[in-house]
């Protein structure tokens, strides 16, 4: 690779493509909270940058180092003007946290964004821009090679996956999020940028505000207990949601970015409670003052009744998000090495979850 690592402490100036989304505004708030330069990659400007410099300004947060850029990663050149380019001419480090999160999207909407989109993004930007490093962010699942292997991933060689087949059994979100880790390796290493990759867990808010969008599947759970339309856990007793704070998360991808022993390497990140499904829904249900259903329905069982979209549409399920319930046990080690290098403490995931609860039940996060 002809570009070394950003040395620790070395100023950052980023360039965050999905600026307005929920890692990506943490993200922005934790590297202006550093002191790094910030140029925040939005489809909308006018709408969009009042909302998210209201939003820095409540967190007491100064804006003075922070540029809203207008640009789309589905457009050519990312459809940045030619003078916004020059502006990001020393952009150093790339963020990439955009990404279309739906249940039942198509293999095309899907791959449009988070694979076709991110693979221009890095283009792009490494043809503009002085690019030490590239930090994508993709996501738990990938860290599981038994789950890729059965999904049909060929690991060794991911050019002869039959990726039509693996978007077929996994649902487009998860594929596309697979099929553009592969790709952005691929596309990183063709050309010669390094890069790192972040896989998160499930993310939670943080717990001070709790704070966490409706679309976010622990939000939406949070959202069927507070209505009484969870009747049963969908899980057995051993399975379990792996999960990370928002502010944890963000800290980790923005020392992640300039950290040597991460140059061209992944890195999982996820809270390191072990929460079996059935204890979080009861610490959700007791903090929303409700009862917790008891009952496990299979995974088995659920996936064939979801398979019947208006049963699906019923229950406000999709078989899709099944798979991320697991049983077998996350390697952490590699994280934990990465906050013994920069003495990183890990914050208190159960409270988080409570804060994120309240969140929810206050209306906040409509």
């Amino acid at each position: 690779m002809e570009n070394k690592p950003t040395r620790p402490g070395q100023q950052q100036l980023a360039l965050v493509a999905g600026a307005t989304g929920f890692v990506g505004r943490f993200l922005i708030a934790e590297l202006l909270k550093q002191g790094h330069q910030v140029f925040a990659l939005v489809r909308n400007q006018a709408a969009q940058q009042p909302i998210l410099e209201s939003w820095l300004s409540e967190k007491q947060l100064a804006l003075d180092k922070l540029t809203f850029i207008q640009g789309d990663v589905t457009q050519p050149n990312l459809g940045i003007s030619g003078q916004d380019w020059n502006r990001l001419a020393a952009v150093n480090t790339l963020y990439n946290s955009s990404a279309l999160f739906a249940w039942n999207l198509s293999m095309q909407q899907a791959r449009a964004v988070n694979v076709e989109g991110a693979l221009n993004l890095l283009r792009c930007v490494q043809q503009h821009c002085t690019l030490k490093r590239a930090v994508h962010v993709s996501g738990y699942m990938l860290t599981i090679k038994d789950h890729l292997h059965q999904a049909g991933v060929c690991l060794d060689q991911p050019e002869k996956t039959d990726w039509q087949a693996v978007y077929q059994r996994l649902g487009a979100y998860e594929a596309s999020k697979i099929e553009a880790h592969f790709a952005w390796i691929q596309q990183a290493q063709k050309l010669a940028v390094d890069w790192t990759i972040i896989h998160p867990a499930t993310v939670v808010g943080d717990e001070l505000t709790g704070e966490i969008p409706m679309n976010q599947p622990i939000a939406q759970m949070v959202d069927l207990l507070k209505r009484k339309k969870m009747s049963a856990i969908p899980a057995t007793p051993k399975h379990y949601l792996p999960l990370v704070r928002v502010d944890d998360l963000c800290r980790i991808m923005l020392n992640a970015a300039t950290d040597a022993e991460l140059c061209n390497q992944d890195l999982l990140v996820a809270g390191e409670q072990h929460i079996p499904m059935y204890q979080l829904v009861q610490i959700i249900a007791d903090q929303l003052g409700v009862s917790a259903p008891t009952q496990h329905v299979p995974i088995g069982l659920l996936k064939i009744i979801l398979k019947w979209r208006w049963l699906a549409q019923k229950l406000e399920m999709s078989g899709e998000m099944l798979s991320f319930l697991r049983t077998e046990q996350l390697d952490l080690k590699a994280l934990q090495q990465f906050r013994q290098r920069w003495n990183m403490q890990s914050g208190h995931l159960e409270a988080a979850i409570r804060k994120t609860t309240d969140w929810i039940n206050q209306g906040a996060g409509g």
